[in-house]
């Protein structure tokens, strides 16, 4: 089992280096296809206000994204050949304004998903939800990198956050060709002393057992939050060891026009300092 396509989000121009470096790692070490999606958003129209007798309409965003169109092609088209991966490159002429639309419907025909997150103080053209709206309506494994910084996506050592739950087990099976890669796999339990059912019992060890089937062979560890939040004693954890990419899954549900996340999924979205393999 390996990811043999992944597509690759392309919108964030100001993270395209790190973003196309990251696809070139995954093709290398999953002998993947990389399809490179690059989304030109329809204009934004807003209903008529008060006494307004039309619409407005914003083409700032679509206006953007179609003047860097050839940029961001060569870009990724120079680093696929460069590092000999078959792949392809697709510029869609969005049917709305979000392209959170286009990747999700794009992405689920892929194995998994690399996006970079919004930066939140900056106006990137990307809606600021894109990152929540893709995790949640793909249905595929989505790696993120952060927004901001020079991290690259390092697969060699990768910490596995597990609960014993629906979402944390979505995320752990979803990453299985990455684990089967890595050299360290670490799967790290938040306060396993709390839960009444694991005493005396090795937290994770049921999936340890599992994954070693696969011939991933994985450490397993309590980690006391301390008084933190779960999902950041899980990036202190994976400081700590020096982990490339933390798994895990993502909490949560919509609300209307919101997404709704669970504690430790939203602080890790929000602070995210490395990729992070999230599925839902």
């Amino acid at each position: 089992m390996t990811y043999k396509t992944i597509l690759v989000s392309l919108n964030e121009i100001g993270r395209l280096s790190q973003v196309v470096a990251a696809a070139s790692e995954l093709g290398r070490s999953m002998g993947a296809h990389i399809s490179g999606l690059y989304v030109i958003p329809a204009v934004q129209v807003y209903p008529s206000v008060g006494f307004e007798a039309a619409p407005q309409v914003f083409e700032g965003n679509r206006t953007f994204f179609k003047d860097n169109a050839a940029k961001v092609r060569e870009a990724f088209e120079v680093a696929m050949k460069r590092d000999g991966l078959n792949s392809d490159f697709h510029a869609i002429d969005a049917r709305t304004p979000l392209i959170a639309d286009e990747v999700i419907a794009s992405g689920r025909s892929a194995d998994a998903i690399l996006v970079s997150a919004t930066n939140p103080d900056e106006v990137t053209g990307v809606e600021r939800d894109f990152v929540e709206q893709v995790i949640m309506g793909a249905g595929r494994p989505v790696i993120i990198l952060p927004a901001k910084g020079e991290v690259k996506l390092l697969l060699s050592d990768i910490v596995v956050g597990w609960d014993g739950g629906r979402e944390a087990a979505r995320a752990a099976f979803d990453a299985l060709p990455l684990l089967k890669a890595a050299k360290t796999v670490r799967i790290v339990r938040a306060d396993p002393q709390k839960d009444p059912s694991l005493r005396g019992a090795v937290p994770g060890a049921d999936l340890a057992e599992t994954l070693a089937r696969h011939g991933v062979k994985s450490e397993t560890q309590g980690f006391p939050t301390e008084g933190y939040d779960a999902g950041q004693a899980l990036m202190r954890c994976a400081d700590d060891c020096g982990a490339g990419l933390i798994v895990m899954g993502a909490y949560g549900h919509s609300r209307l026009t919101e997404f709704i996340f669970g504690g430790a999924t939203r602080f890790v979205l929000t602070r995210l300092n490395r990729p992070v393999l999230m599925s839902h």
